[in-house]
């Protein structure tokens, strides 16, 4: 086959002559519109090049799902101009009116002559053999499975044309019958001309012209549709299905059960790639009300709170529409372009690059089942983010859960118009609002809209993992149990930056700082951040999580329990442990940068200063260690590995760092910038918590058991820090990495620990700011007598005491007096029984626990292994 414009050669056919031979060129109106406002039409070069494959192999049979001379007309464009086999017969459309004039002329000329304008059954009975013979000498055809519905028939007969809409049928049938016959290899290939992007409302005839194609338009509306979205069309190639395997697996089932079988798996493909980037028809706000709020549930909620407050319940149904308008997004495609068209202009003046992967096994989850993304949340960038992606890669974007707070005007109309919906940080005691919010979210998961939330809560300040929140992922959970969808995947998403746009802030808040309250004038404000290049984002999608499979005989014990308490319990452990266990995922594939690791490196000792040759050494050593785990790289970091000047230079001009000539090269770190450090330091913290446990452990001389129980007691004591490896799973790791250590010689003859090792010197002190923090968080406790304190109150004491104790030297590492970490530590001792904390209406008072004895030696241990440490910093300097 020639390119688009090349002769190609005609093959032989035992045709009449009042049948055309195979499309050779366009004639001139369609070669024009084609090549004039469609030549932006993509077709996937992987795809291309197996249909080449394919094409070597046997015969291919194209199928589509609409009959359409339209898509024809573009199918056939895209195939010559790839240098494709182009179909030689193609079922029910006029294929005629696509050829060259003058062969238009000779085909109507000959039919004339030889009287053969065979019209009705008859015709179609001819085309359904000649599709049978072309099939079966190897020739490529195309077929539609379906055409328009008839309509109102006043000339012919009714039935026939009702029989020709599901046409596909009969010449599937022919074909599987050709393909048996004659022995050759026949390739049924989908095919889905996907225009434009998703957004279908069905109350907007702009929207159905511009955004999305209906179930069966004409043509006039297929044309004005592809001509407004060519730039944004695209074909898609399914997977093709072999005939002669399908027909090994299922030949004992006859003929026509395998027609059946192979025409319903490729209108299921077909259907499923349309659905994948329009999504769900968008139904109107106020019918969405309707169905979510006017519900049996919220019914019988309505009138329990009517009896028992005393109120109307028309008044409770008020209430209850309030929050679904307070809470529902309201997607629209002109939202959506606004907010693409702001983002475009922005993006490249903060950001340097984005770098994606994963997202085809996420992809191939959606065509079959609703996927909610579960992103790790560092920056507000985030929200736009995946939204962004899937709208580059031509998918139907998620419904966001959002914040309250990012409602302000004008961004939040513009949030909710592109799929965000606003929750309200805190609603346990509003069974209404909770109740319509369980609602909302059965509705979006039933209706299969991708979904998107942050099981974090709020950003991470500290660029650590949070704590997960159960109460969007219960939710879930909760609606799928309910029979909402035969399955659901969850999908842990990594989300790094180069440089977060709201690094100062954070550095503020961390120590005390109010947080700013969203409003446009903090949007104006910062605009300034448009000033700084912030590096490449990374985006990475861990594997899909299949809700059923996780689930397993569980998901009908917790269907049918009731109100059973130890069942109900059993159930919140489910929940708990599948939370933990996205955040682990989102750690597993998050892609360690450049300036993480120099950030860990200038970090793991309290000294202000870097000689250049040390920091290598130790830079390059947990390079060794990452590779050796085969944790993703950066581009950034793999270009640094020689010398990491390049990230340096770029750390330099963002004032985290200064370079001082002085005999060689000084890298001195502000004490001012430790802590914005620490975020980054924090992004690949998780992959060398065990080795710092266990670098900790070796340096005090302990082996064997007590070395495995004093990682486990570390572990036990930072959960609220990291989300932990399963217990059983801990011991392999510590041999695993024993053996590491021998390897690259960190523990010589009779394990006897290389402290001059620069992999141990790195990795000894690396988590000495949560000793430090814990240890006097731990000390203000003790000083606590019988009564209580506001938590807020007491983190202000903890940060004092944490900056005395770096006046004398009792502490080394100002990024410790975090209030996320102090805080952290305050919920760990209230759940060792160290501490305890109770509510007084929105306040949290902190006293001492019922445990409170236990305190002392708990510090006494944080205190001995600060004092362990210090010798081995102080060891590491003195070299």
């Amino acid at each position: 086959m020639g390119r688009m414009g090349l002769p190609v050669p005609q093959p032989e056919s035992n045709d009449l002559l009042s049948e055309p031979g195979p499309l050779r060129r366009l004639g001139f109106l369609p070669g024009f519109v084609c090549r004039r406002f469609l030549s932006q039409v993509r077709m996937d070069p992987g795809a291309i090049e197996h249909l080449r494959g394919l094409a070597a192999r046997g015969s291919i049979v194209y199928v589509m799902r609409y009959r359409s001379l339209v898509d024809y007309m573009l199918v056939a464009y895209v195939l010559l101009r790839e240098g494709l086999p182009l179909p030689e017969f193609v079922s029910d459309v006029p294929s005629l009116l696509l050829r060259p004039l003058g062969e238009v002329l000779r085909t109507l000329s000959e039919r004339l002559r030889q009287r053969r304008a065979l019209r009705g059954a008859a015709r179609h009975d001819q085309d359904r053999d000649r599709c049978q013979r072309l099939v079966g000498e190897g020739k490529p055809t195309l077929i539609f499975m379906r055409s328009r519905s008839p309509g109102l028939q006043i000339f012919g007969s009714r039935r026939v044309a009702l029989q020709r809409v599901r046409s596909g049928t009969d010449y599937l049938r022919e074909i599987v019958h050709a393909g048996l016959s004659s022995g050759q290899e026949v390739f049924l290939v989908p095919l889905a001309v996907l225009r434009g992007r998703g957004y279908r409302r069905k109350e907007s005839r702009l929207a159905t012209l511009v955004y999305s194609v209906q179930e069966a338009p004409g043509d006039v509306k297929r044309l004005l549709s592809l001509l407004w979205n060519a730039r944004e069309t695209s074909i898609t190639v399914g997977k093709h299905v072999q005939l002669n395997e399908l027909v090994r697996q299922h030949g004992n089932e006859g003929e026509e059960r395998i027609v059946r079988r192979l025409a319903r798996a490729l209108q299921i493909f077909l259907y499923r790639e349309e659905k994948l980037v329009w999504g769900p028809a968008l139904l109107p706000k106020e019918r969405i009300r309707q169905m979510v709020v006017h519900t049996e549930e919220l019914a019988l909620l309505i009138a329990q709170l009517a009896r028992q407050q005393n109120q109307p319940q028309a008044k409770l149904w008020k209430t209850a529409e309030r929050y679904f308008d307070e809470m529902a997004a309201n997607f629209q495609g002109s939202y959506f372009t606004i907010l693409e068209f702001a983002f475009n202009r922005i993006w490249p003046r903060i950001f340097q690059g984005f770098d994606y992967r994963g997202l085809d096994d996420v992809i191939e989850c959606a065509k079959q089942h609703p996927v909610v993304l579960v992103p790790c949340h560092r920056s507000h960038f985030d929200y736009l983010i995946l939204s962004y992606l899937f709208h580059l890669n031509y998918l139907s974007p998620p419904h966001i859960a959002a914040g309250i707070n990012l409602s302000f005007w004008p961004l939040g109309p513009l949030f909710r118009g592109a799929g965000a919906y606003f929750i309200r940080r805190s609603f346990e005691d509003n069974e209404l609002y909770k109740s319509v919010f369980r609602s909302y979210l059965a509705y979006l998961i039933r209706e299969g809209y991708t979904q998107e939330f942050f099981i974090e809560g709020g950003r991470s300040r500290t660029g650590k993992i949070l704590t997960p929140k159960m109460g969007v992922l219960s939710a879930i959970v909760n609606a799928y149990i309910g029979g909402a969808r035969s399955d659901l995947y969850f999908v842990p998403v990594s989300i790094q930056y180069g440089r977060v746009v709201e690094e100062e802030s954070y550095s503020r808040e961390l120590v005390g700082a109010e947080k700013e309250k969203e409003s446009l004038l903090g949007l104006l404000k910062a605009r300034t951040v448009l000033r700084q290049k912030r590096g490449t984002v990374y985006v990475t999608f861990a594997a899909p999580i299949s809700l059923r499979e996780v689930l397993g005989e569980r998901k009908e014990l917790f269907r049918d329990s009731g109100d059973n308490p130890p069942v109900e319990e059993q159930k919140r452990r489910f929940i708990q442990k599948l939370g933990f266990r996205l955040l682990r995922d989102v750690n597993a594939v998050t892609v360690a940068g450049a300036t993480s690791v120099s950030s860990t490196v200038l970090l793991s000792s309290p000294r202000a200063a870097w000689r250049y040759a040390d920091f290598l050494s130790s830079a390059q050593s947990l390079l060794h260690f990452l590779r050796h785990e085969q944790v993703a790289l950066t581009a950034s970091l793999e270009r640094n590995a020689n010398d990491f000047l390049e990230n340096l230079a770029f750390l330099e001009s963002g004032g985290l760092i200064k370079r001082l000539p002085n005999d060689g090269v000084v890298i001195h770190v502000p004490a001012e910038k430790r802590m914005a450090l620490d975020f980054y330091k924090n992004n690949i913290l998780h992959f060398f918590l065990l080795p710092a446990l266990l670098t900790r452990g070796l340096l005090r001389n302990l082996r064997g058991a007590a070395l495995r129980d004093d990682v486990h007691w570390w572990l036990e004591l930072y959960r609220w820090e990291f989300p932990l490896p399963e217990r059983e799973e801990i011991s392999a790791q510590l041999g695993r990495l024993l053996e590491y250590y021998r390897a690259i010689g960190a523990l010589g003859a009779g394990d006897r620990i290389a402290v001059e090792h620069p992999f141990v010197r790195t990795t000894a002190g690396l988590l000495d700011n949560f000793c430090e923090a814990y240890w006097e968080t731990g000390r203000t406790l003790s000083q606590i007598d019988g009564g209580a304190v506001a938590l807020k109150v007491f983190l202000e004491t903890a940060r004092k005491r944490y900056d005395t104790g770096l006046l004398l030297g009792e502490v080394k590492r100002p990024e410790g007096k975090s209030t996320v970490t102090l805080e952290n530590a305050v919920n760990r001792y209230a759940e060792m029984g160290l501490a305890a904390v109770d509510r007084k209406g929105k306040d949290r008072l902190v006293r001492q626990g019922s445990r409170a004895d236990v305190l002392a030696p708990t510090l006494d241990r944080l205190a001995a292994a600060l004092d362990a440490d210090n010798r081995a910093a102080s060891f590491g300097e003195q070299r």
